[in-house]
């Protein structure tokens, strides 16, 4: 059976842009362009992406190992905590993984091969298997073919090491590049660090005021890195090229001289593969390194090899034969019980990280934004922001930022604007810039040393263009969130009665806990006309949901209390434990583990308190639930709900890609449910 998903990797620092826009023209070449979803995961994302919300589609993911490993494993470096178990559940189910150059994916490779047998281990819904691909590792590229001359494995390049001198090591490169740069051609100069890339960058274009010189990194917003991954690919350019390994996989650019920083022998490899890559050059291209001011590291049987073959004209056939001992980069193993533990996402608490699994220290990210602010900061109402708005920035250089520069988040609990701190900052953080302090320029990227003002993205705060656009009931809502389950679960291999049915049974009672007076003021008041006297599950006020009277209130807990105060709705042959758990995370926020917020007083938990009583409530279906009063006492410590989640999650039947895979279709078909009553909500005014 063929998995629904394709999930394409590339290694961390690549642009998946051209991979994607090769993707999208083979589809329409064959016709299929509109019966396969086609996504490009390169930041955050919201809910809406057909992949979230058509599981039994097919689809094609394109991105970086490290934002989709991460999100394989509950901590998607670009994903909101709430969506976290949503990816976890949908990439690790009906899914068929293809890693691209595997041997570029330090830690990211053992954690990949290692999460493959842990699904084995556990078990999946449906299928879900992993590819690995390498141009560079393993057999003889000419095995059973002829190579004819002048075709692109018979293409070469002349081997000549540089020198530069530490104390001027960049002026001695653009010395080296300009002497070496012959007019008409292409030049390409690959950078071990964004930092030196920026500043080679920057002196060629002092040095060479009339030459096109063009700076390629994923450091960049991605209007601005999707041009230039565009002018990259375009040939026949006098110019030069300043890059990063974001042209190592992926990419189809050729330059007839390349500089190199020493590497390891596959980015090495893959770099040489873009010297006279076609062969075009019919005298040879020019493959010119040097070793990094750091010096050579794990690389040393690299430089050794290059050294004996200086002056050589090696072809890519050659590379492919040569075999180069290299350091292998070291990477905790992922165990089962690291999974385990990173099930539990809880708010409250700070999250397991898994970049220790994905990529090395040096090589963590965040997603900055830029937005211009009359006061120095944002105001209470400031959206978060958008994945147009952000630029993907290495880790250190925001946390190396001094003080004044003004670098905010949302917090992830109570959601009010803060500054950052030092903790707040891990991999796939994302954070916003006072644009009046710099920190980008559209030529260059990523700038932190840079003063100048920066041009915001930010379209500035409007209503939804789409949102309910109707006063929907409770009962309602519940039957035809039940109806979108049935209708899904049908169409997904794999499923056991038991699990489809606990679906649709969770999708009945998914909302009952908005019953609860705080959640019926809130979708009444705020305009939107007279609202009906039944219980309501969506407001026709869009911009007045979530304006609770109760901070932190989450009807999902409520919903799950309902459901624990009573046995009248147990169906022989399901388990009503289960059911519960789909209920309370159809939000992904009340889970494994359920903490108060940090400034909530001993009686409330997530808004809920003690002693809050809740209205009868019946469903067309039958079901009937009577006013009760509710205990949060199962939920704290010491309760029995952490327990009863963790046998579900250790079931034999389920475990916690199936468990996970589960509670993803119970919020589909809320969202699906949800969507009947949309609309454009053009003219509406708050």
């Amino acid at each position: 059976m063929t998995p629904r998903r394709l999930v394409y990797v590339l290694p961390q620092g690549s642009l998946a842009e051209p991979t994607h826009a090769r993707v999208a023209e083979w589809l329409r070449r064959l016709g299929c362009a509109d019966e396969v979803d086609l996504h490009l995961l390169a930041g955050p994302e919201s809910q809406n992406g057909t992949w979230r919300r058509f599981p039994e589609r097919s689809a094609i993911l394109v991105g970086t190992h490290d934002g989709l490993l991460s999100r394989a494993l509950m901590r998607g470096f670009a994903d909101a905590r709430a969506m976290a178990p949503v990816s976890f559940g949908l990439l690790n189910t009906d899914t068929h993984w293809v890693f691209d150059e595997m041997h570029l994916l330090g830690p990211g490779l053992p954690t990949s091969e290692r999460l493959q047998s842990l699904r084995e281990s556990f078990g999946t819904t449906a299928p879900t298997g992993s590819t690995w691909m390498s141009s560079t590792w393993g057999g003889d590229p000419t095995d059973g073919a002829d190579v004819a001359a002048g075709a692109p494995l018979a293409a070469v390049r002349r081997i000549r090491r540089l020198d530069p001198d530490p104390t001027r090591y960049v002026d001695d490169l653009v010395d080296a590049l300009g002497a070496a740069h012959l007019p008409g051609t292409q030049s390409i100069a690959v950078l071990g660090s964004a930092r030196r890339a920026r500043a080679v960058h920057g002196a060629l274009r002092a040095a060479h005021p009339g030459r096109e010189i063009v700076l390629v990194h994923p450091y960049a917003r991605s209007v601005d890195r999707q041009n230039r991954a565009a002018v990259s690919e375009e040939a026949g350019r006098d110019r030069i090229l300043v890059t990063t390994r974001a042209l190592d996989v992926g990419s189809d650019v050729s330059g007839r001289t390349l500089l190199t920083e020493l590497a390891p022998w596959s980015a090495l490899v893959q770099r040489a593969g873009r010297c006279n890559r076609h062969g075009e050059h019919l005298d040879g291209g020019d493959l010119l390194w040097c070793v990094p001011p750091d010096g050579p590291g794990p690389d040393a049987g690299v430089a050794a090899w290059l050294d004996a073959h200086e002056g050589e004209a090696v072809t890519t056939v050659d590379l492919f034969r040569a075999r180069v001992e290299q350091g292998a980069a070291s990477s905790r193993i992922l165990r089962e019980h690291d999974v385990l533990a990173m099930f539990d996402n809880a708010y409250g608490a700070v999250p397991a990280d898994a970049s220790p699994w994905v990529c090395a220290d040096d090589e963590h990210t965040v997603f900055v934004a830029w937005r211009v602010w009359e006061s120095g900061e944002p105001a209470e109402d400031e959206p978060q922001a958008a994945r147009g708005e952000q630029c993907e920035a290495p880790l250190a250089d925001v946390r190396e930022m001094p003080a004044d520069r003004g670098v905010w988040l949302r917090d992830p609990v109570d959601g009010r604007w803060r500054h950052a701190v030092a903790d707040d900052l891990r991999p796939g953080t994302s954070v916003v810039l006072d644009a009046a302090r710099g920190g980008y320029l559209p030529e260059v990227g990523w700038a932190p040393e840079s003063d100048a003002p920066v041009p915001s993205l930010f379209a500035g705060r409007t209503p939804p263009a789409i949102a309910c656009v109707a006063w929907v009931s409770l009962d309602r809502h519940l039957l035809e969130t039940e109806e979108e389950a049935r209708a899904v679960t049908a169409a997904l291999p794999g499923l056991t009665d038991e699990h489809r049915e606990a679906v649709a049974r969770a999708a009945r009672f998914h909302d009952l806990g908005k019953c609860h007076d705080v959640f019926q003021a809130m979708l009444r008041g705020g305009g939107g006309g007279e609202p009906p006297d039944h219980l309501l599950a969506k407001s026709k006020a869009p911009w007045n949901n979530g304006l609770s009277t109760r901070a932190y209130f989450r009807h999902e807990l409520v919903s799950a209390l309902i459901l624990s105060n009573g046995e009248h709705w147990h169906t022989p042959g399901l388990d009503p434990e289960l059911v519960t758990y789909l209920v309370a995370a159809h939000h992904g926020r009340v889970r494994v583990s359920v903490r108060p917020a940090a400034d909530e007083d001993a009686q409330a938990l997530l808004g809920v308190r003690d002693g809050d009583r809740t209205p009868p409530v019946a469903v067309s279906t039958g079901d009937h639930f009577p006013g009760q009063s509710l205990d949060t006492g199962v939920f704290r410590p010491g309760g029995s709900w952490t327990p009863q989640v963790l046998a579900l999650r250790d079931r034999d039947d389920l475990g916690p890609f199936r468990l996970a895979y589960l509670e993803s279709l119970v919020r589909v078909a809320d969202w699906r449910s949800s969507a009947r009553h949309d609309g454009p909500t053009a003219g509406l005014a708050p």
